[in-house]
């Protein structure tokens, strides 16, 4: 196929507003055969007019960004690529990266997903899929680009303080919790939507005792709901009980604080 036709055909996409297309469409798209079509779509890769974020799975490069992994640009085109039109949602610590609420950058990806996904690698990143039922994907979530969904900054806040594995500590979700103001309205809401009360909890009683903007003294305590620890994955030995929140530290408060400081 002419280089011209190529190009022809990649302008053709860019002005549908096209950013992502699977290997099917391209087929579809050229009316070849599939082996003429992923021969096509593998000289996109090489020269750099498309990013393979996946197999059977492109997004379209810019000019500005000729040769460049879509993830390292915008880490929606790549989960558009991959998860466009089912439900899905990038969450935890790649949502707290995504919102700017965490100073150093996340190179692993991480979304909330109805299926499992035998994919491993996105856009030459790691991949890590946290199944969740489809009734809940898309509460608190927010559109972003190329048919991606992200959790909203409460969302995200949410999901952090429910699965502390998942973000690498406690001390991600303080550094979040003191990146900009939140909605204690809207996280409240969130929360006794998804009944996520454990994790209102630790972000109560972290946001008190870091003066955390929006949030501190801002959020009513759940009625219900015994002691819990403010990190369950490290070692269980209470430092300091918030009475207030019932919330075992497992962390001197000092400790904490000095890490959003430094």
């Amino acid at each position: 196929m002419p280089r011209a036709l190529n190009i022809d055909i990649l302008d053709e996409l860019a002005s549908r507003g096209r950013t992502t297309i699977s290997a099917a469409e391209l087929q579809e798209l050229l009316g070849r055969s599939r082996q003429a079509s992923s021969n096509l779509a593998s000289r996109w890769v090489k020269e750099g007019f498309v990013d393979r974020v996946a197999p059977g799975r492109f997004a379209l490069r810019g000019l500005g960004n000729l040769g460049t992994r879509a993830a390292s640009e915008d880490i929606a085109l790549a989960v558009g690529a991959l998860l466009a039109g089912e439900p899905h949602r990038i969450a935890y610590k790649t949502a707290l990266d995504y919102h700017g609420l965490i100073l150093h950058p996340v190179r692993r990806i991480q979304v909330a997903a109805e299926r499992r996904v035998q994919v491993t690698r996105l856009s030459g990143r790691p991949l890590q899929v946290v199944r969740e039922p489809a009734k809940t994907i898309r509460i608190g979530a927010e559109e972003a680009a190329a048919g991606a969904w992200v959790s909203g900054h409460e969302r995200a806040l949410l999901d952090a303080a429910s699965r502390v594995d998942l973000i690498d500590g406690v001390a991600v979700l303080a550094e979040a919790l003191q990146a900009r103001p939140a909605n204690a309205a809207r996280l409240q809401e969130l929360a006794v939507e998804l009944d996520a009360m454990a994790a209102l909890r630790r972000i109560g009683s972290l946001a008190d005792v870091l003066g955390a903007p929006g949030l501190a003294c801002e959020l009513e305590r759940p009625s219900r709901g015994g002691v819990i620890w403010l990190d369950p994955n490290e070692e269980r030995v209470a430092l300091w009980r918030d009475q207030r929140w019932s919330v075992d530290w497992n962390r001197p408060p000092d400790e904490v604080v000095a890490m959003t400081t430094t």
